[in-house]
């Protein structure tokens, strides 16, 4: 009998390099897919015969994708402007919506049928009390939210099949500072005093390798629709930062200033999530932390 070798899913990722792109690169060769990925200026890091990592600048209408010529079985788009102080209000975000259409439109042109985008809980209306479920108004406040909802409608009225995400607060090992986690870890290691404004405020905090796994099992589910990445844990902004000048051992450095703006509550209803992929078992948030802290002494 003949040795039938099956042929890899091929994956077109754009973003590979980036503190999601690249664990979710991981996720997916794991799991025996074929990956395809752009890359901004940083360069790649993965070493697998099955992985290939290409710069492309996806901003510049002229230059090739490729997708064409991979023809994937799935485009997995991760890219977007995450300049921590800048992306929330950036014009560039428009830019990445004219983007975004065009990388969709070359794969479906070259057959794609699935598509996964990383969307965001800045599309949702944040005046609110409860957990935002994937059914919440959809009211964003700053351009980078409008930008993702426009891609979201605008893939809506396109005739595919699309997984679209919206992640909670994520952190991770290796993000910019200028975000409220890396910052107040960096402040601390250099025995700064770090101001926490708007500690009351309620988040639902999201390690990035939980949210990489996470999409890589729905990727390979095929799963539809939008799909909140949330663990729906309340956790006040006074608390994690605690909880990091803990680990640090700097409980001196943390200064809380009390806010003049009301209350701000941002938890997802995790409840479609969990119906989907089961009881999953997310890092406890102190453990993440400290993973976080341990990879950045190395910086």
């Amino acid at each position: 009998m003949a040795i039938v070798k099956l042929v890899p899913q091929r994956v077109y990722l754009t973003g590979c390099t980036g503190e999601i792109g690249s664990r979710v690169t991981l996720a997916l060769l794991d799991l025996g897919y074929e990956v395809f990925g752009t890359r901004g200026s940083k360069n790649c890091s993965i070493n697998n015969s099955l992985h290939t990592c290409k710069r492309i600048d996806l901003l510049n209408s002229s230059e090739e994708l490729g997708i064409k010529s991979i023809m994937p079985d799935v485009l997995v788009h991760t890219a977007w402007i995450t300049t921590p102080g800048e992306f929330w209000e950036s014009d560039r975000n428009a830019e990445w919506v004219e983007a975004s259409k065009r990388i969709v439109n070359e794969y479906v042109q070259s057959g794609g049928e699935y598509l996964v985008v990383t969307g965001s809980c800045a599309e949702y209306s944040w005046n609110t009390d409860v957990p935002l479920a994937e059914n919440s108004v959809e009211l964003p406040a700053s351009q980078y939210g409008s930008a993702k909802l426009e891609l979201l409608n605008w893939i809506r009225g396109r005739d595919i099949l699309f997984l679209w995400t919206r992640t909670f607060f994520q952190f991770g090992m290796n993000e910019t500072e200028g975000r409220l986690i890396p910052s107040a870890i960096e402040s601390l290691f250099r025995g700064e005093k770090f101001i926490v404004r708007n500690g009351s405020d309620i988040r639902d905090f999201v390690f990035v390798e939980d949210v990489s796994k996470i999409l890589s099992i729905l990727i390979s589910q095929k799963i539809s629709g939008v799909i909140n990445i949330g663990s729906g844990i309340e956790m006040r902004i006074e608390k994690i930062t605690h909880m990091i000048s803990d680990l640090i051992g700097r409980e001196d450095l943390i200064h809380y200033e009390k806010s003049e703006t009301q209350k701000s509550y941002v938890v997802s209803n995790s409840e479609k999530l969990q119906s989907i992929i089961g009881n999953y078992s997310w890092m406890p948030i102190k453990s993440a932390l400290f993973e976080s802290i341990e990879a950045r002494k190395g910086y």
